[in-house]
């Protein structure tokens, strides 16, 4: 179905063939609206983007909040599906994006921005697709040609429990030729973003907090640390480590630097640094670190990198822990405002270098078709 002409219009009270969950909420109704995003319980007519969080009233998503003007040209559409092809390639889909959940597609909602043009005229092609199965829902984010524009990209909830803005939105290099969202991804497919909306992600589970602690100091760090594995990094094999207090491990020597820079560095260190600020822990708070050559934690190290890594058929055999516990930030105080608990945990480095096909264009006819797209859009 299309909506109606109009400037900052919507479709009218659209009613889903299934329930969808949306960060605990339920929802049997949903209403896509001309300037870019989707509403549960009412239309929603804003056509400023604004910055996540918005600590308002509505759940929204928007994969791409603009002022659209389709009172001549363009089209937005919308549709529903319970069987179907559409929904195997749903469930393909989600599960090559989140291994490991066995997911079952029951129902696709996709709406498409199709050639719609910005206030004043211009042209972009963008989608939302609903999915869900059980009492999982997820979305995804299609982008294809994106006329340059100021704009935001994410989701938002009732008073912003859970909020997500993809980066670059605002920016210049979010629209035009060389756009990050229509050439980048979260889940390697070019022009694809993909995200999972049932009840927000289950947050950082940390590897165990002990171990040896660092001595109290200011700018200080971890006496040399023998590891029990060589470990590369970049093609350096190095077999000692430093945990240094400032947020930051090194292998040949201690770095005290408490003062973040931008990297690169074009420097003679290799530094990982999870967090680079001015610690003080001389009072207060603990530096810890650990490494594992058997037990559990190996397994949860397996668990996740096969999780974060498919395909790779990874087995570690070595982990390191560093843990910067309940620290402060230089200068000390009677009251810590802000704590900081970072893990690093070192099992291998992969770098992942992903070349994609340009997006391909396709005519309007074959949107009304239906066809199946290549650079995975959704049928209309």
């Amino acid at each position: 179905a299309t909506t109606t002409r109009s400037l900052d219009g919507s479709s009218p009270e659209i009613l889903l063939q299934r329930p969808f969950v949306y960060f605990g909420q339920t929802y049997n109704n949903i209403y896509v609206n001309h300037n870019g995003h989707l509403t549960f319980n009412s239309p929603y007519s804003s056509y400023m983007p604004q910055r996540f969080p918005l600590y308002g009233p509505i759940d929204l998503i928007a994969p791409f909040w603009t002022d659209v003007d389709i009172r001549q040209t363009g089209l937005v559409l919308y549709n529903q599906y319970t069987n179907s092809s559409v929904l195997q390639q749903a469930t393909r889909d989600i599960n090559s994006y989140f291994p490991n959940l066995n997911f079952s597609a029951d129902w696709v909602f996709v709406a498409t921005w199709y050639e719609v043009p910005y206030y004043p005229m211009t042209k972009t092609t963008f989608q939302a697709v609903l999915i869900s199965g059980g009492q999982k829902s997820f979305v995804l984010f299609n982008y294809g040609s994106l006329a340059p524009t100021v704009w935001n990209a994410g989701y938002d909830t009732i008073n912003s429990f859970h909020h997500f803005t993809i980066p670059g939105s605002f920016s210049s290099s979010a629209t035009g030729n060389n756009s990050t969202f229509s050439l980048g991804s979260n889940v390697n497919v070019t022009g694809r973003w993909a995200f999972q909306i049932d009840s927000g992600p289950d947050g950082c589970h940390f590897y165990p907090i002990s171990g040896a602690t660092t001595t109290r100091s200011l700018d200080g760090s971890s006496p040399e640390i023998l590891l029990q594995r060589p470990f590369v990094y970049f093609g350096q094999t190095y077999n000692n480590i430093y945990v240094n207090h400032n947020g930051h491990l090194t292998f040949n020597s201690p770095y005290f630097s408490y003062i973040p820079q931008r990297f690169p560095l074009y420097g003679p260190i290799d530094l990982i640094a999870p967090f680079w600020t001015d610690v003080d822990i001389r009072q207060t708070g603990l530096v810890l670190y650990n490494q594992y050559t058997n037990s559990s934690v190996l397994q949860q190290a397996t668990r996740d990198i096969n999780s974060y890594f498919p395909n790779l058929n990874f087995s570690a055999d070595w982990v390191f822990v560093a843990t910067w516990y309940e620290v402060p930030y230089y200068p000390m105080t009677a009251t810590v405002s802000q704590k900081i608990i970072c893990i690093i945990h070192y099992y291998a480095i992969y770098c992942i270098v992903h070349t994609d096909k340009k997006l391909k264009e396709y005519s309007k006819d074959k949107m009304m078709e239906g066809t199946y797209f290549q650079n995975d859009f959704k049928p209309l």
